[in-house]
């Protein structure tokens, strides 16, 4: 895959949209960003805030079963297409926005100059943002992406917060790895979303075919003959008890 020519036609569709006139908004990179967060007044910090936020309790909801959403992480060698540090919203800013929950997408892209099979697969999975962000709550299933932001913290709270606690997150996660980190969100406009979603489609394609090619070497690893994938498997938690024995019998053979 061309990653100049898959950013190059972001870049483009942003253009596309700020020039007919949608709210887009553009957020530089801030220097000092854990000073930045301090001032904000709202807890941000590994594994440190583990609550769940219940349906009574949620001020906004950010996607969800009823509305548009997605999430991508795409990480990458290739830096000179990354600006690091830099938010692009389009759609309006959490004060601006009335209903209680929205159509949301986020695409976030990382930079490392060096990354692995495991690195990859590793800073994909965002969920520890979940217990990192006070009054922020993270819920996933297959194919479906959605937050929930807790009545308390919504005065204070928007999506250029959020989007420099994501990076402040995880450059704390994988401060050896991380090098340049860029997010775009988009929300209230779910053809927007679908547009995004097409053009931004051959880094999903890349990214599922890894998926794929990952679980078809496990299963020939293990002689599995099912069709369906592991996520989907009735017999996946056995699955992953053989696979960490096989992994342990592995390294006391090293």
């Amino acid at each position: 895959m061309e990653n100049s020519k898959v950013i190059g036609r972001i870049r483009e569709f942003i253009e596309k949209e700020t020039n007919a006139g949608k709210k887009v908004t553009f957020y530089k990179k801030t220097s000092e960003l854990s000073k930045y967060l301090k001032e904000m007044n709202i807890g941000v910090k590994l594994d440190n805030f583990k609550e769940i936020i219940l349906k009574e309790e949620t001020k906004l909801e950010l996607g969800g079963i009823n509305k548009k959403s997605f999430s991508l992480i795409y990480p990458s060698n290739e830096l000179n297409h990354i600006q690091d540090g830099e938010i692009t919203l389009i759609g309006p800013e959490i004060n601006d926005i009335s209903e209680p929950s929205i159509d949301f997408g986020i695409f976030i892209l990382i930079g490392s100059k060096k990354i692995n099979e495991k690195d990859f697969d590793e800073l994909r999975h965002l969920s520890f943002l979940s217990s990192g962000i006070e009054g922020f709550m993270i819920r996933t299933i297959p194919r479906r992406f959605w937050c929930r932001i807790n009545e308390n913290v919504i005065k204070k709270f928007s999506f250029e917060f959020l989007s420099k606690a994501i990076i402040y997150l995880y450059k704390q996660k994988f401060k050896e790895l991380i090098t340049t980190m860029e997010i775009i969100l988009i929300n209230s406009c779910p053809n927007l979303i679908d547009e995004f979603i097409e053009v931004s489609s051959d880094i999903r394609k890349f990214i599922d075919s890894k998926w794929k090619d990952k679980i078809e070497n496990w299963k020939k690893r293990i002689d599995c003959d099912y069709d369906w994938e592991c996520n989907a498997c009735p017999y996946y938690d056995t699955c992953e008890e053989v696979k960490e024995v096989l992994e342990e019998r592995s390294k006391m053979g090293d």
